[in-house]
């Protein structure tokens, strides 16, 4: 099966055995499962035993960017930032420091930015629409 969009002449390939996760027209959940069988004939894919006609699928998840890593980690790293000034509050034995208010909005600026990069460039999809579409060819000549 060939992405293709209008203005690139390259185009990304599926082959038959690889795992799909799609979305349908006017669905609002996520279907996945490998693709059984391609028919070019009637431009239509077996995925977990149906035919999914290829003018049906509204979007394509394609994968996790590095934007999704970059999200993790400035998650991972507030959480870690709170914990461990929470850890050196409780056991430094000095009543003069405290788990600061400046901790708090460490915590919580890193946690925010690493979800909304996670959300905004976490993953890959691919929107079939008027310059982009789906089309399984025949290769077995």
């Amino acid at each position: 099966m060939l992405f293709e969009k209008l203005t690139d002449s390259k185009s990304d390939r599926v082959y038959e055995g690889e795992r799909l996760k799609f979305k349908m027209k006017g669905d609002k959940f996520w279907q996945e499962g490998p693709i059984r069988e391609m028919r070019p004939d009637i431009q239509a894919l077996i995925i977990n035993d149906r035919f999914i006609m290829l003018d049906e699928i509204d979007t394509i998840h394609r994968g996790k960017t590095t934007g999704a890593a970059v999200g993790y980690g400035l998650m991972t790293f507030g959480v870690g930032w709170s914990f461990w000034a929470g850890v050196g509050y409780n056991t430094d034995g000095d009543p003069t420091t405290q788990y600061s208010r400046r901790d708090l909005m460490t915590s919580l600026t890193a946690i925010g930015s690493g979800f909304l990069i996670y959300k905004l460039l976490g993953q890959r999809k691919y929107k079939t629409g008027k310059y982009k579409r789906l089309r399984v060819i025949d290769t077995s000549f």
